[in-house]
């Protein structure tokens, strides 16, 4: 099944997100890597010697419920896993060190049961491969040691419990009586005899003759002869069995009274000296530890980029429901070139604009958006604001309406903030007399329209200081001035302050068709973006649209993706 759009598009932006970020996640790996190379080269090899121990399990006298029951496979578990823990033990360890001494230091001990078989696993890891030795087979000889005694001491406890043995007491003082069976039955539970092929043969023949004699004895008496000669054989088996079991009982007896040395444990190979280090294993630490630098700062960009809930993206725009226009890229990193000076009778502004393909295509775009966005006659006066300052919204009215004036069309630029003008500035205009000059009458219409030297594009300047900027954006004569105004131009373009805590943009946008909210990348939060939305709505206006300024191509390309696929486009042939 393929993908679907929505995990598409999650893929792609973590994709894009990596390769704008390539170098720091690159170089964080770099780091864990050389870092990695020094430590895991600094330590000391390591020696492993192995050492296996077969360990049988002994027969232990047992409760009239064990006396019921067969071995399982849980009882095994518990068996092994006891010997396990009574290897790596306490007890064991002090041993090792007092016949060791000095030679017992700086050691790791692991051990492990085989699956599915009898035997143990003892290792020692040691900075010299013959003291690993030496200590693994110290801990198995040790151990093989103890369970003699072990075994001594519970053989002497079976041996008690044995028919012609003194009454014997398990631990805790209980006699053998209280546990609720015989001597002789305790004896007949041993794997000793009730496995005994022998005794097996000889107990099965005995159940045959007591069946036969119990059918018998229903049709005939005592006195019958077939009676007397089942009784007879069943005699003879029994006193078969009876010397049978007392023949393998001396044996036992004469084991557990230590007439002959059997043990259960016992030690199957000795660990050999390790002739090659067992580690460290320096190719997979530091490939871990690389893989881990890699992973952590691949981890930590894509938190930290999708925790951001500051504007970037088309899609963060999309999300409030404003309609997207475009991205304008940083001018400022144009200015520093050296290739707009071919047009010297010309502003800074519009010079970079006219010799720089990517920036004239980036407004050309937002431009196209903001013409199909409206009918013309819906279109004429157009707003542009942001929601807090320097985000770029004077620079992208001017760049607006140069771009505007290539189709044909007489495009008038006001500078309607009245509070940190700065259009005069961009465009290398006067400031003598301009917006405010003729809203207080101290001005002509005539005197503060201004033309741009070898381009279309007239301009209105914000003119002089005024203490109520906001009374003269909201007074008739404003109002007077754009219509007088839209009778001479084909569009108006109007450059207001920031509106989330001024409310000048909130007067003007009463009186013009439509508005534009410019979003300076990575500058404002997606919450402030809404308030200002809000603010909007609330009088009944909504934006156009929201351009997106300050975008950085060249260092966050995977935001706007295509321009990669198209700057060849811009190249010379």
């Amino acid at each position: 099944m393929g993908l679907d759009g929505n995990q598409s598009t999650d893929l792609a932006k973590y994709w894009f997100v990596f390769l704008a970020h390539l170098r720091i996640i690159a170089s964080a790996t770099g780091v864990f890597f050389i870092i990695s190379v020094f430590h895991f080269f600094s330590l000391p090899n390591i020696y492993t010697a192995t050492t296996t121990i077969l360990a049988e399990q002994t027969e232990t006298p047992p409760s009239r419920q064990e006396m019921l029951k067969t071995t399982t496979s849980t009882d095994v578990d518990e068996y092994y896993g006891t010997q396990l823990a009574i290897l790596r033990g306490l007890k064991i360890e002090k041993m090792v060190k007092a016949e060791l001494g000095g030679d017992s230091e700086g050691y790791a001990i692991s051990a492990s049961h085989i699956r599915d078989t009898r035997i143990l696993s003892l290792s020692v890891t040691h900075l010299k491969p013959e003291l690993a030795a030496k200590i693994a087979n110290k801990f198995a000889e040790i151990y093989v040691r103890e369970s003699k005694h072990e075994n001594a001491f519970i053989g002497q406890q079976i041996l008690q419990l044995l028919p012609g043995s003194p009454e014997a007491v398990l631990p805790g003082g209980s006699a053998v009586v209280s546990q609720g069976f015989s001597k002789q039955e305790f004896a007949s539970s041993l794997n000793s005899v009730s496995g005994d092929p022998q005794v097996t043969q000889l107990l099965n023949e005995k159940l045959g003759i007591q069946s036969k004699l119990t059918e018998l004895s229903q049709r005939y008496g005592p006195e019958h002869p077939a009676i007397k000669d089942l009784n007879q054989r069943l005699s003879t088996v029994e006193s078969d069995i009876k010397a049978r079991s007392e023949t393998i009982l001396s044996n036992v007896k004469a084991n557990l009274a230590g007439e002959a040395n059997i043990t259960n444990i016992k030690v199957l190979e000795e660990a050999p000296v390790p002739k090659n280090p067992s580690g460290p294993n320096r190719f997979r630490g530091i490939l871990s530890w690389t893989l881990i630098g890699f992973c952590a700062s691949a981890s930590l960009i894509s938190f930290f980029e999708y925790a951001n809930q500051k504007v970037r993206t088309k899609n963060d725009v999309i999300s409030l429901g404003i309609c997207f226009l475009g991205y304008i890229p940083l001018v400022t990193e144009f200015l520093k070139a050296k290739n707009y000076h071919e047009f010297p009778e010309e502003p800074d502004l519009v010079r970079v604009l006219k010799a720089n393909a990517t920036l004239a295509d980036a407004v050309a775009n937002a431009r196209t958006h903001i013409l199909f966005s409206m009918p013309y006659e819906k279109s004429r006066r157009i707003m542009l604001t942001s929601a807090i300052p320097d985000e770029g919204k004077s620079t992208v009215a001017a760049l607006l309406a140069v771009s505007l004036t290539t189709l044909g069309r007489k495009i008038l630029l006001v500078d309607g903030d009245l509070r940190k003008p700065s259009l005069h500035n961009y465009l290398g205009f006067r400031n003598d007399k301009g917006l405010t000059d003729y809203l207080v009458g101290a001005a002509t219409i005539d005197e503060i329209i201004q033309p741009m030297r070898n381009n279309p594009l007239q301009l209105i300047t914000a003119g002089s200081v005024s203490r109520n900027p906001s009374e003269l954006l909201a007074s008739e004569r404003f109002r007077e001035l754009l219509d007088r105004c839209g009778e001479r131009f084909d569009r108006i373009v109007i450059d207001v302050p920031p509106v989330l805590y001024i409310p000048d943009g909130l007067i003007v946008a009463k009186i013009v068709h439509t508005g534009i909210l410019i979003c300076g990348a990575d500058m404002v939060n997606k919450e402030t973006i809404q308030e200002v939305k809000e603010k909007f709505d609330s009088i009944g206006y909504s934006f156009i649209g929201a351009i997106i300024n300050r975008a950085d191509f060249e260092r966050e390309g995977y935001r706007y993706k295509y321009y990669g696929t198209y700057k060849s486009y811009y190249k010379p042939r």
